[in-house]
């Protein structure tokens, strides 16, 4: 049984998440409808009225679902239903469709945030316990670490999360590196235009008498060592992460979030050197 009480603004803050007007992000007036009677709850009235000639606008969703949480609390004097309607809603066979993980997240943290202050917290298979109580934002914030925040934290590349958001939010960490990893090699191919991939594009594309691509005039022995070195930096990551993963049963080969944010955080160095690439000119138009 949950030992914590809700407060009005908890309860307000509450619903402004689950109702809120974003389509993607919030309930609908149906998914509230629907879950308030899975949860025993009455419908309040939300305002609406018609004369077949006007039409009067009710309440909004959030102040609808809000009205509907006040009248459970004053006539059961419980809020048991509420959190009960909470569950359900973030229920996560409710977001099995790709499409839909977006919106599980946008509810799942701004829940818990709201929840955590209340001593409560929802768990990733949609079941409420209790918690030691948050006593500030920052705290909760600590404690509500989306994994698109912990990207974030680390300054990731946004071309490192472009090709592995999807997965990384689905904690597919295996597909999320390895996307990354490929990323990579295209970025090399679409600044150079060569059509080769692994050792022999970066090899080609970083040949020090005859490079693809430049960042640095290659004249002193530190701008040469550190053109090899992004060029070996890159067959490091194919060596380490893309072939691995590229030739092992995905079964075979573990990697947790801590690891998959480490090489996620070198791939992302890698595309911070090649943000400042550019083609030799004379090797993109064919003209000397």
């Amino acid at each position: 049984m949950y030992e914590s009480k809700l407060s009005q603004q908890q309860i307000k803050a509450l619903c402004d998440i689950l109702a809120t007007t974003d389509p993607k992000c919030g309930l609908t007036e149906n998914e509230i409808r629907l879950k308030l009677g899975q949860c025993s709850m009455t419908v309040v009235d939300k305002g609406n009225r018609s004369n077949g000639y006007t039409y009067q606008l009710g309440l909004n969703k959030r102040d609808w679902l809000y009205n509907c949480f006040a009248n459970e609390i004053n006539t059961k004097k419980s809020y048991y239903n509420i959190l009960r309607f909470i569950e359900n809603a973030l229920d996560p066979v409710n977001f099995t469709p790709d499409e839909k993980r977006d919106k599980y997240k946008y509810l799942f943290d701004g829940v818990n945030k709201v929840l955590l202050l209340a001593g409560l917290e929802v768990q990733e298979n949609g079941k409420i316990r209790n918690v030691v109580k948050a006593e500030t934002l920052d705290e909760v914030d600590k404690r509500v670490k989306s994994l698109e925040q912990k990207l974030t934290d680390r300054a990731i590349h946004q071309e490192a999360k472009r090709y592995c958001m999807r997965e990384y939010l689905k904690k597919d960490y295996f597909d999320a590196v390895f996307e990354a990893a490929k990323a990579l090699a295209q970025r090399v191919r679409d600044i150079t235009g060569l059509n080769k991939d692994g050792g022999q594009l970066f090899q080609t594309a970083f040949a020090t008498k005859d490079p693809h691509l430049y960042f640095n005039l290659l004249k002193t022995e530190s701008e040469i060592s550190e053109f090899v070195g992004l060029k070996e930096l890159l067959e490091s990551i194919f060596h380490l992460v893309r072939n691995p993963a590229a030739h092992t049963p995905k079964i075979n080969w573990h990697i947790d979030e801590s690891k998959a944010l480490d090489i996620l955080t070198l791939i992302s160095f890698a595309h911070k050197y090649l943000h400042e690439c550019k083609p030799v000119p004379y090797k993109a138009t064919g003209i000397r």
